[in-house]
């Protein structure tokens, strides 16, 4: 037999408490929820590993050329005129003007050499003439020496002709040599053949036996300089002695090919060319030599 009282719960105070325990269960269940979902992040990574390469470049490469004229000899009038060791130009990125010579008559002449530097990088080398431009002026008579002055006709341009051309470039004589040791015309050797009207074989030195067309032998016959302006108006490669393109860089020894331009008016020449004058640019172009086997599309 129960001694006291004890009272059963009621329903309603059953209810309540299983309610409180419920939130408490599923809050607590909601807390394990979360750090099960925190956990479950903190474990999903695969293993891995990371290299890198930082800060590649690449630079292209540069071909810089430098050419320098500069008149080396002359006839005796030319040179007392001015003072050659100034005639002296370098064209590097901006065209300039390398030679200018005023009051030229028959038997005078000029060399004009080129020294070209190419830079670290090797290159092929063309030259290109551009530009000929050949003005009769004003004359005083007895310029003509053949055809009808009347009638505009005949082998000379008198300043009524349409044109207006003078007849000095097919008069002065222009020749392209390897080398020059310095004095005279006799110095040059080495007659480059693209300047040898006949080719064949090449002179050794300048021969001063030629005639006023330039003629020496069956073998060697000078140029024009209109002949000259026409053949390199296409573009000449430079070459070595084998004919193949030459590469030209700084070897460490300072090497810097050259060419001599030789300008010459034979005295023969007479009274046709007076008051002319001509014009015309010389233009030198780089190629670099790797991975081109074709240099300027030859």
């Amino acid at each position: 037999m129960w001694q006291g009282q004890h009272r059963w719960p009621t329903n309603r105070t059953m209810s309540k408490k299983l309610e409180l325990t419920r939130r408490r269960v599923l809050g607590g269940l909601g807390t394990i929820g979360v750090a099960s979902a925190v956990a479950g992040l903190g474990t999903s990574a695969y293993l891995s590993d990371e290299e890198s390469f930082e800060d590649n470049t690449i630079t292209a490469g540069t071909l810089d050329m430098q050419v320098t004229a500069s008149v080396e000899a002359a006839n005796d009038y030319w040179a007392q005129q001015t003072n050659l060791g100034e005639l002296e130009a370098t064209a590097d990125g901006e065209a300039v003007t390398g030679l200018q010579v005023d009051d030229v008559k028959p038997g005078d002449w000029g060399i004009i050499c080129f020294d070209i530097d190419i830079g670290d990088n090797p290159g092929y080398v063309q030259v290109r003439t551009e530009n000929l431009e050949s003005s009769e002026n004003g004359y005083t008579e007895p310029e003509p020496t053949s055809g009808n002055e009347t009638n505009m006709t005949g082998d000379f341009n008198d300043p009524g002709v349409s044109d207006g051309a003078g007849e000095l470039q097919d008069k002065i004589l222009a020749t392209v040599w390897n080398d020059f040791g310095g004095g005279d015309r006799t110095a040059l050797s080495g007659l480059d053949g693209t300047t040898n009207v006949d080719g064949g074989s090449q002179a050794e030195a300048w021969d001063p036996s030629r005639d006023e067309g330039g003629v020496v032998d069956s073998d060697t016959h000078y140029t024009t300089l209109q002949e000259a302006y026409d053949t390199y108006s296409t573009g000449v490669t430079i070459r070595d002695g084998a004919g193949d393109p030459l590469a030209i860089e700084d070897d460490g020894e300072n090497f810097d090919p050259e060419f001599c331009l030789l300008l010459e008016i034979p005295a023969e020449v007479g009274n046709e060319i007076q008051g002319d004058s001509l014009s015309f640019d010389l233009v030198f172009e780089a190629e670099q030599t790797r991975n081109n086997d074709s240099p300027f599309s030859t």
